[in-house]
């Protein structure tokens, strides 16, 4: 039947009563005004009363007549009576007896609430449903729903469940196959066939290319690395992210990449018309952002679990079992220190006596003279034993850097022996990617982009060849890069090079300042104001506020001047009041919109700002 992917629930509360009205809607739809008490007075018995009443409410509340009115819950009943002065309720049992009575009392009742028929409505109600078709993700059932209430709020009765169920369905299709019509009329025709092709398995293969390319890469490693940036390869050299899909609303797009996510391919491929087509489209274009933030979260884990990361935690480690050693040993070098601090420099000394008078009585006093080195030593060795006080400075030279070393030195050395399992994925980083950055992050993009010419260089590479990037070589890198004893002069480390650019590359990701464009986790949070307010008739105005503190975070308010105003947050949407969280938005801090103009003011320094609620 036409209605059968209803619910049960809907099928049943459909023009119905299902359950007992609440004291809200009793009050809101079952109240008599003064316009229905005037008529209502006209009747003749308290029976055609209660039942004009009832009739009243009921139309106000399901959107219909009822034939039998005794099927109003007997909440409403009583609130009825109530009003009506009504000492019997159950009166309203002989309403049902005479049928044109009630045939009379609907006819009053829509004129006073200006009640339309159907067909009065229906070209009204299809645009609506066609709206809401075309711009949102309402199922069948919500939009269902959504018709039921929009003939409500628009005083139309309702017609019979098998009319307005069919139309629904009719109206969504009609919806559908034009969006679907609309993206495939908007791609080249051979980029049709080669979406097609991505549902066919391969010859030797066990997946389809669709499969392959939806399959997050898992395997944390130099091997995978390559495998997620040959996986965004594949998918953007589809070029679905350059289909002008500006007639689609986002919210279908996302409805057909769903689908396109999760369906088997089979299943995909048994799609009808031009739905097939469209649902690859809108996969694709997902897929070019999702495969980008795999990517980056790969390497945010290669560079946290295998490489930098890890080889700092095992340095680290490594330091913290040193410690009873260092300690014992510093120890013992303090006592030395102390037993060559407290040897006095000078000691007293007899005289030597003249031959043939040795037994005589004494001659001149006791002289002073300068301690000895072997004094000192031997004084030294009293406290700490030589072989110790040699092992001590031993472990002491192992465990503390030079002068002028960052402690970074050791577990920055380490990972370089390890410039095989991130070569084969350098290139590909640097180029596969659409990187974006803050002026703070675009020499990190400027030296990976520029690292496979270095590489290619081989261990020709020189100074002269990062010339432009050297800032970013700085603490114990510029050791490991500059002055490595195997290479010759003006001749770099290049795996230690690649790996200082791979850090700075690691840092700015996590900061933000490095992002790529168009992602989605790894995107840039920065939008401009401009970018999501373009289309809607407002003109930005940027305005500079010296009087505000920097750091000093503010509330972004919208105030159209109603109690309905919008916010804005960060990252480009529209939010409605709710639950608050905060979101950066660059160096503006506050916003406020006036005649059509969006005021910004502006900073000196990044601050946060209030976003309000769920998006639309």
């Amino acid at each position: 039947m036409s209605y059968q992917y209803l619910s049960e629930e809907q099928r049943d509360r459909y023009r119905r009563f299902l359950t007992d009205p609440s004291p809200e809607d009793l009050e809101w739809f079952f109240y008599l005004d003064a316009g229905a008490l005037a008529e209502v007075a006209k009747k003749r018995g308290p029976h055609n009363r209660l039942g004009w009443g009832l009739q009243w409410g009921t139309a106000r509340m399901l959107g219909t007549f009822l034939t039998d009115p005794g099927d109003v819950p007997q909440v409403a009943v009583d609130y009825v009576a109530e009003q009506l002065g009504v000492a019997d309720p159950s009166c309203i049992k002989h309403y049902a007896e005479r049928l044109p009575t009630q045939h009379e009392h609907a006819r009053e009742i829509r004129g006073l609430l200006g009640l339309r028929e159907f067909a009065e409505a229906e070209a009204e109600l299809r645009v609506f449903v066609a709206s809401r078709a075309a711009q949102t993700r309402d199922s069948r059932r919500e939009l269902f729903d959504r018709a039921v209430v929009w003939l409500i709020e628009n005083r139309m009765l309702l017609p019979g469940i098998t009319t307005l169920a069919p139309l629904v369905t009719n109206v969504r299709a009609e919806q559908l196959a034009a969006v679907n019509e609309h993206l495939v009329e908007q791609m080249p025709v051979e980029m049709r066939r080669e979406l097609l092709e991505t549902l066919v398995v391969p010859t030797g293969k066990k997946v389809s290319p669709l499969e392959w390319m939806r399959t997050a890469v898992a395997l944390v490693s130099g091997t995978g690395m390559k495998e997620a940036l040959n996986r965004s390869v594949a998918v953007w050299a589809f070029g679905a992210g350059a289909v002008d899909v500006g007639g689609v609303a986002p919210a279908k797009l996302t409805e057909l990449a769903a689908y396109g996510m999760s369906a088997k391919a089979p299943k995909i491929g048994q799609l009808k018309g031009n739905r097939r087509v469209a649902t690859l489209l809108a996969t694709m274009r997902h897929l070019e952002g999702v495969s980008v933030d795999d990517a980056l979260l790969l390497f945010d884990l290669l560079m946290s679990t295998k490489l930098l990361a890890r080889a700092s935690r095992d340095e680290k480690n490594a330091k913290l079992k040193s410690l009873p050693k260092l300690r014992k040993a510093a120890l013992q070098a303090e006592s030395a220190l102390r037993a060559a601090l407290d040897t006095p420099t000078t000691q007293q000394a007899q005289p030597p006596q003249p031959d043939g008078q040795a037994g005589q009585s004494a001659g001149p006093g006791p002289v002073v003279r300068e301690t000895t080195a072997s004094e000192m030593i031997a004084r030294i060795a009293s406290m700490v034993p030589i072989e110790q006080l040699e092992a001590a400075l031993a472990v002491i030279k192992e465990l503390v850097p030079p002068a002028g070393e960052d402690e970074d030195l050791a577990w920055r050395a380490e990972p370089t022996n390890r410039f095989a399992s991130v070569r084969g994925f350098v290139e590909l980083l640097a180029d596969t990617i659409p990187w974006g950055g803050t002026d703070t992050g675009a020499g990190v993009i400027a030296a990976l982009r520029g690292l496979p010419r270095v590489l290619a260089y081989g261990k020709h590479a020189g100074v002269q060849h990062i010339e432009a990037h050297k800032d970013l070589v700085a603490g114990s890198w510029r050791r490991l890069v500059y002055d490595n004893p195997e290479l010759g002069e003006r001749l770099i480390d290049r795996h230690a090079y690649t790996f200082c650019i791979l850090e700075a590359l690691w840092s700015a990701l996590r900061s933000k300042d490095v992002y790529a464009v168009g992602a989605d986790k790894s995107g840039d949070p920065r939008v401009d104001v401009s970018l999501f307010v373009e289309g809607q008739g407002l003109e930005v105005v940027d305005e500079a506020d010296p009087g505000v503190e920097p750091g000093v975070a503010s509330e972004a308010l919208f105030d159209a001047g109603h109690a309905d105003a919008d916010h804005v947050d960060a990252a480009g949407s529209w939010w409605s009041r709710g639950r608050s969280r905060f979101e950066p938005v660059g160096f503006i801090h506050d916003q406020e919109l006036t005649n059509n103009k969006i005021h910004r003011y502006v900073t000196a320094s990044p601050l946060l700002c209030w976003a309000h609620g769920n998006p639309q």
